[in-house]
């Protein structure tokens, strides 16, 4: 089924050069501000009216897609394992008053 409902029916729509150029500076300005890739290009992509994999193709076949390097994805791998530590303790914590609580 297409995304308007009708079985077995495709919409495609021609974008011209400007707009998909306009689209991925849309894509990587939303990266910039925050969004994660997924959510820029469901954005550009609903104002468009074109798949989400078609703007995809744009921002990575441009070759500007933010990528982060190892020493980054290593950098916040161990940040999260710091942070699941953390909470894990206040876990422990909280059970252990809790616990203590019901005792009484």
């Amino acid at each position: 089924m297409s995304r308007r409902g009708r079985p077995g029916t495709r919409r495609y729509t021609l974008v011209d050069e400007l707009t998909r150029e306009a689209a991925i500076e849309t894509v990587l300005g939303r990266m910039q501000a925050g969004d994660s890739f997924t959510a820029a290009t469901r954005a550009a992509a609903a104002q468009l009216e074109v798949a989400e994999t078609t703007v995809r193709g744009w921002v990575n076949r441009s070759g500007r897609r933010p990528r982060r390097t190892p020493q980054q994805v290593a950098a916040l791998e161990a940040e999260l394992a710091l942070a699941q530590e953390l909470n894990r303790a206040l876990v422990r914590k909280h059970a252990a008053l809790a616990e203590d609580l019901s005792l009484r």
